[in-house]
């Protein structure tokens, strides 16, 4: 089914993902950066393919047929539905994930992350890279009241739907973004790889992430940020909490924030701001939480655009707006340091 294409060297190929065409991949993976012909060769096999974000004409000795490394069924929810309110229902958001640290024996919750398949987590890399000697140490799925060993809906007739215990994974590996800057608030994001694979459930579900160029460029006029109100330093909220926020153009966003005593040079390739009409807004997000909404190009399914970076933590401070990683700029990184 992989279209036909010929390579920069006139052999009949298949254009495909990059991470199947496993000597190109291997080249990308490789710490030490290829010679100039090789680079050449590969911006020449650079191939279109629908849907994908980067496709190369490869040969057919070199292809391999695993799936890929993003799932294609993502972003569904359960129980899909807009609460005016802040509070969240179990099944809501069935990707939200719970970081875990540990200090001489002691563990907590830290920052949030999202599940983007079943052997990953996104987060931010402030996230990953944690001062005063804690380590990322497990992640927590399925977890939507903190609180309670399972989240129960009770409906009216005195039914229950209720979740599975939340699962709890030990990290293997984290890998931060290279060029991540906290000085400056740029390249905030990171990959968790699980020890295991996670089995998916009706809580526990992976995110969309902006893979097709179409789903990139989608103009939203408002987003979704989840969380338990958690930062690197505090754990406010035991249940899960959501709030709808309108996105904010860059330069009015680093007015506003210079305003409030952050004075900030942002990126609009690199960084998205939302939020600030009401000072809860950049208080319901978690640090390395999803920025998201549900998409119609791809089903109503839902898509996450933004990360919850450092110095959005502006609780007490009016009208500022939260500083989130634009996802769609990391696609390549995210895909090329995923691995089976």
């Amino acid at each position: 089914s992989d279209p036909a294409c010929t390579t920069p060297t006139k052999k009949a190929g298949f254009c495909v993902a990059i991470e199947r065409c496993r000597n190109i991949n291997a080249i990308f993976r490789s710490p030490t950066p290829p010679e100039r012909k090789v680079q050449n060769y590969i911006k020449r096999a650079n191939c279109t393919l629908p849907g994908m974000v980067r496709g190369i004409c490869c040969l057919p000795t070199e292809i391999t047929n695993r799936s890929p490394l993003l799932p294609e069924k993502c972003g569904d929810s359960s129980f899909p539905k807009l609460s005016r309110g802040n509070k969240t229902d179990p099944f809501d958001y069935p990707w939200m994930v719970v970081l875990q640290y540990s200090k001489n024996g002691v563990q907590r919750d830290g920052c949030a992350g999202t599940l983007i398949s079943n052997r990953y987590v996104l987060t931010a890399a402030h996230c990953v890279q944690v001062p005063g000697g804690w380590m990322l140490s497990r992640v927590r799925l399925g977890d939507q009241d903190r609180s309670k060993p399972i989240d129960c809906i009770v409906y009216s007739s005195g039914e229950k739907s209720c979740t599975d215990p939340p699962v709890d994974v030990a990290v293997e590996k984290a890998v931060v973004y290279p060029r991540y800057d906290p000085s400056i608030i740029l390249h905030d994001i990171a990959l968790i790889r699980m020890a295991h694979d996670v089995a998916f459930t009706f809580s526990i579900k992976p995110i969309c992430l902006p893979v097709r160029l179409d789903i990139r460029n989608v103009a939203l006029p408002r987003y979704i940020v989840t969380g338990w109100g958690m930062t690197e330093r505090h754990v406010p909220s035991e249940a899960l909490l959501q709030a709808i926020i309108e996105p904010v153009p860059l330069l009015e966003c680093i007015q506003k924030l210079s305003k409030q005593g952050f004075p900030v040079n942002l990126s609009e390739e690199y960084t998205m701001c939302a939020g600030g009409k009401d000072n809860v807004d950049a208080c319901k997000g978690d640090s390395g939480g999803p920025l998201g909404f549900y998409v119609r190009e791809v089903g109503a399914r839902f898509v996450q655009y933004g990360i919850v970076s450092a110095g959005v933590n502006s609780c007490g401070r009016t009208s500022a707006p939260g500083i989130y990683t634009r996802v769609s700029s990391y696609m390549d990184w995210i895909i090329a340091n995923m691995r089976p």
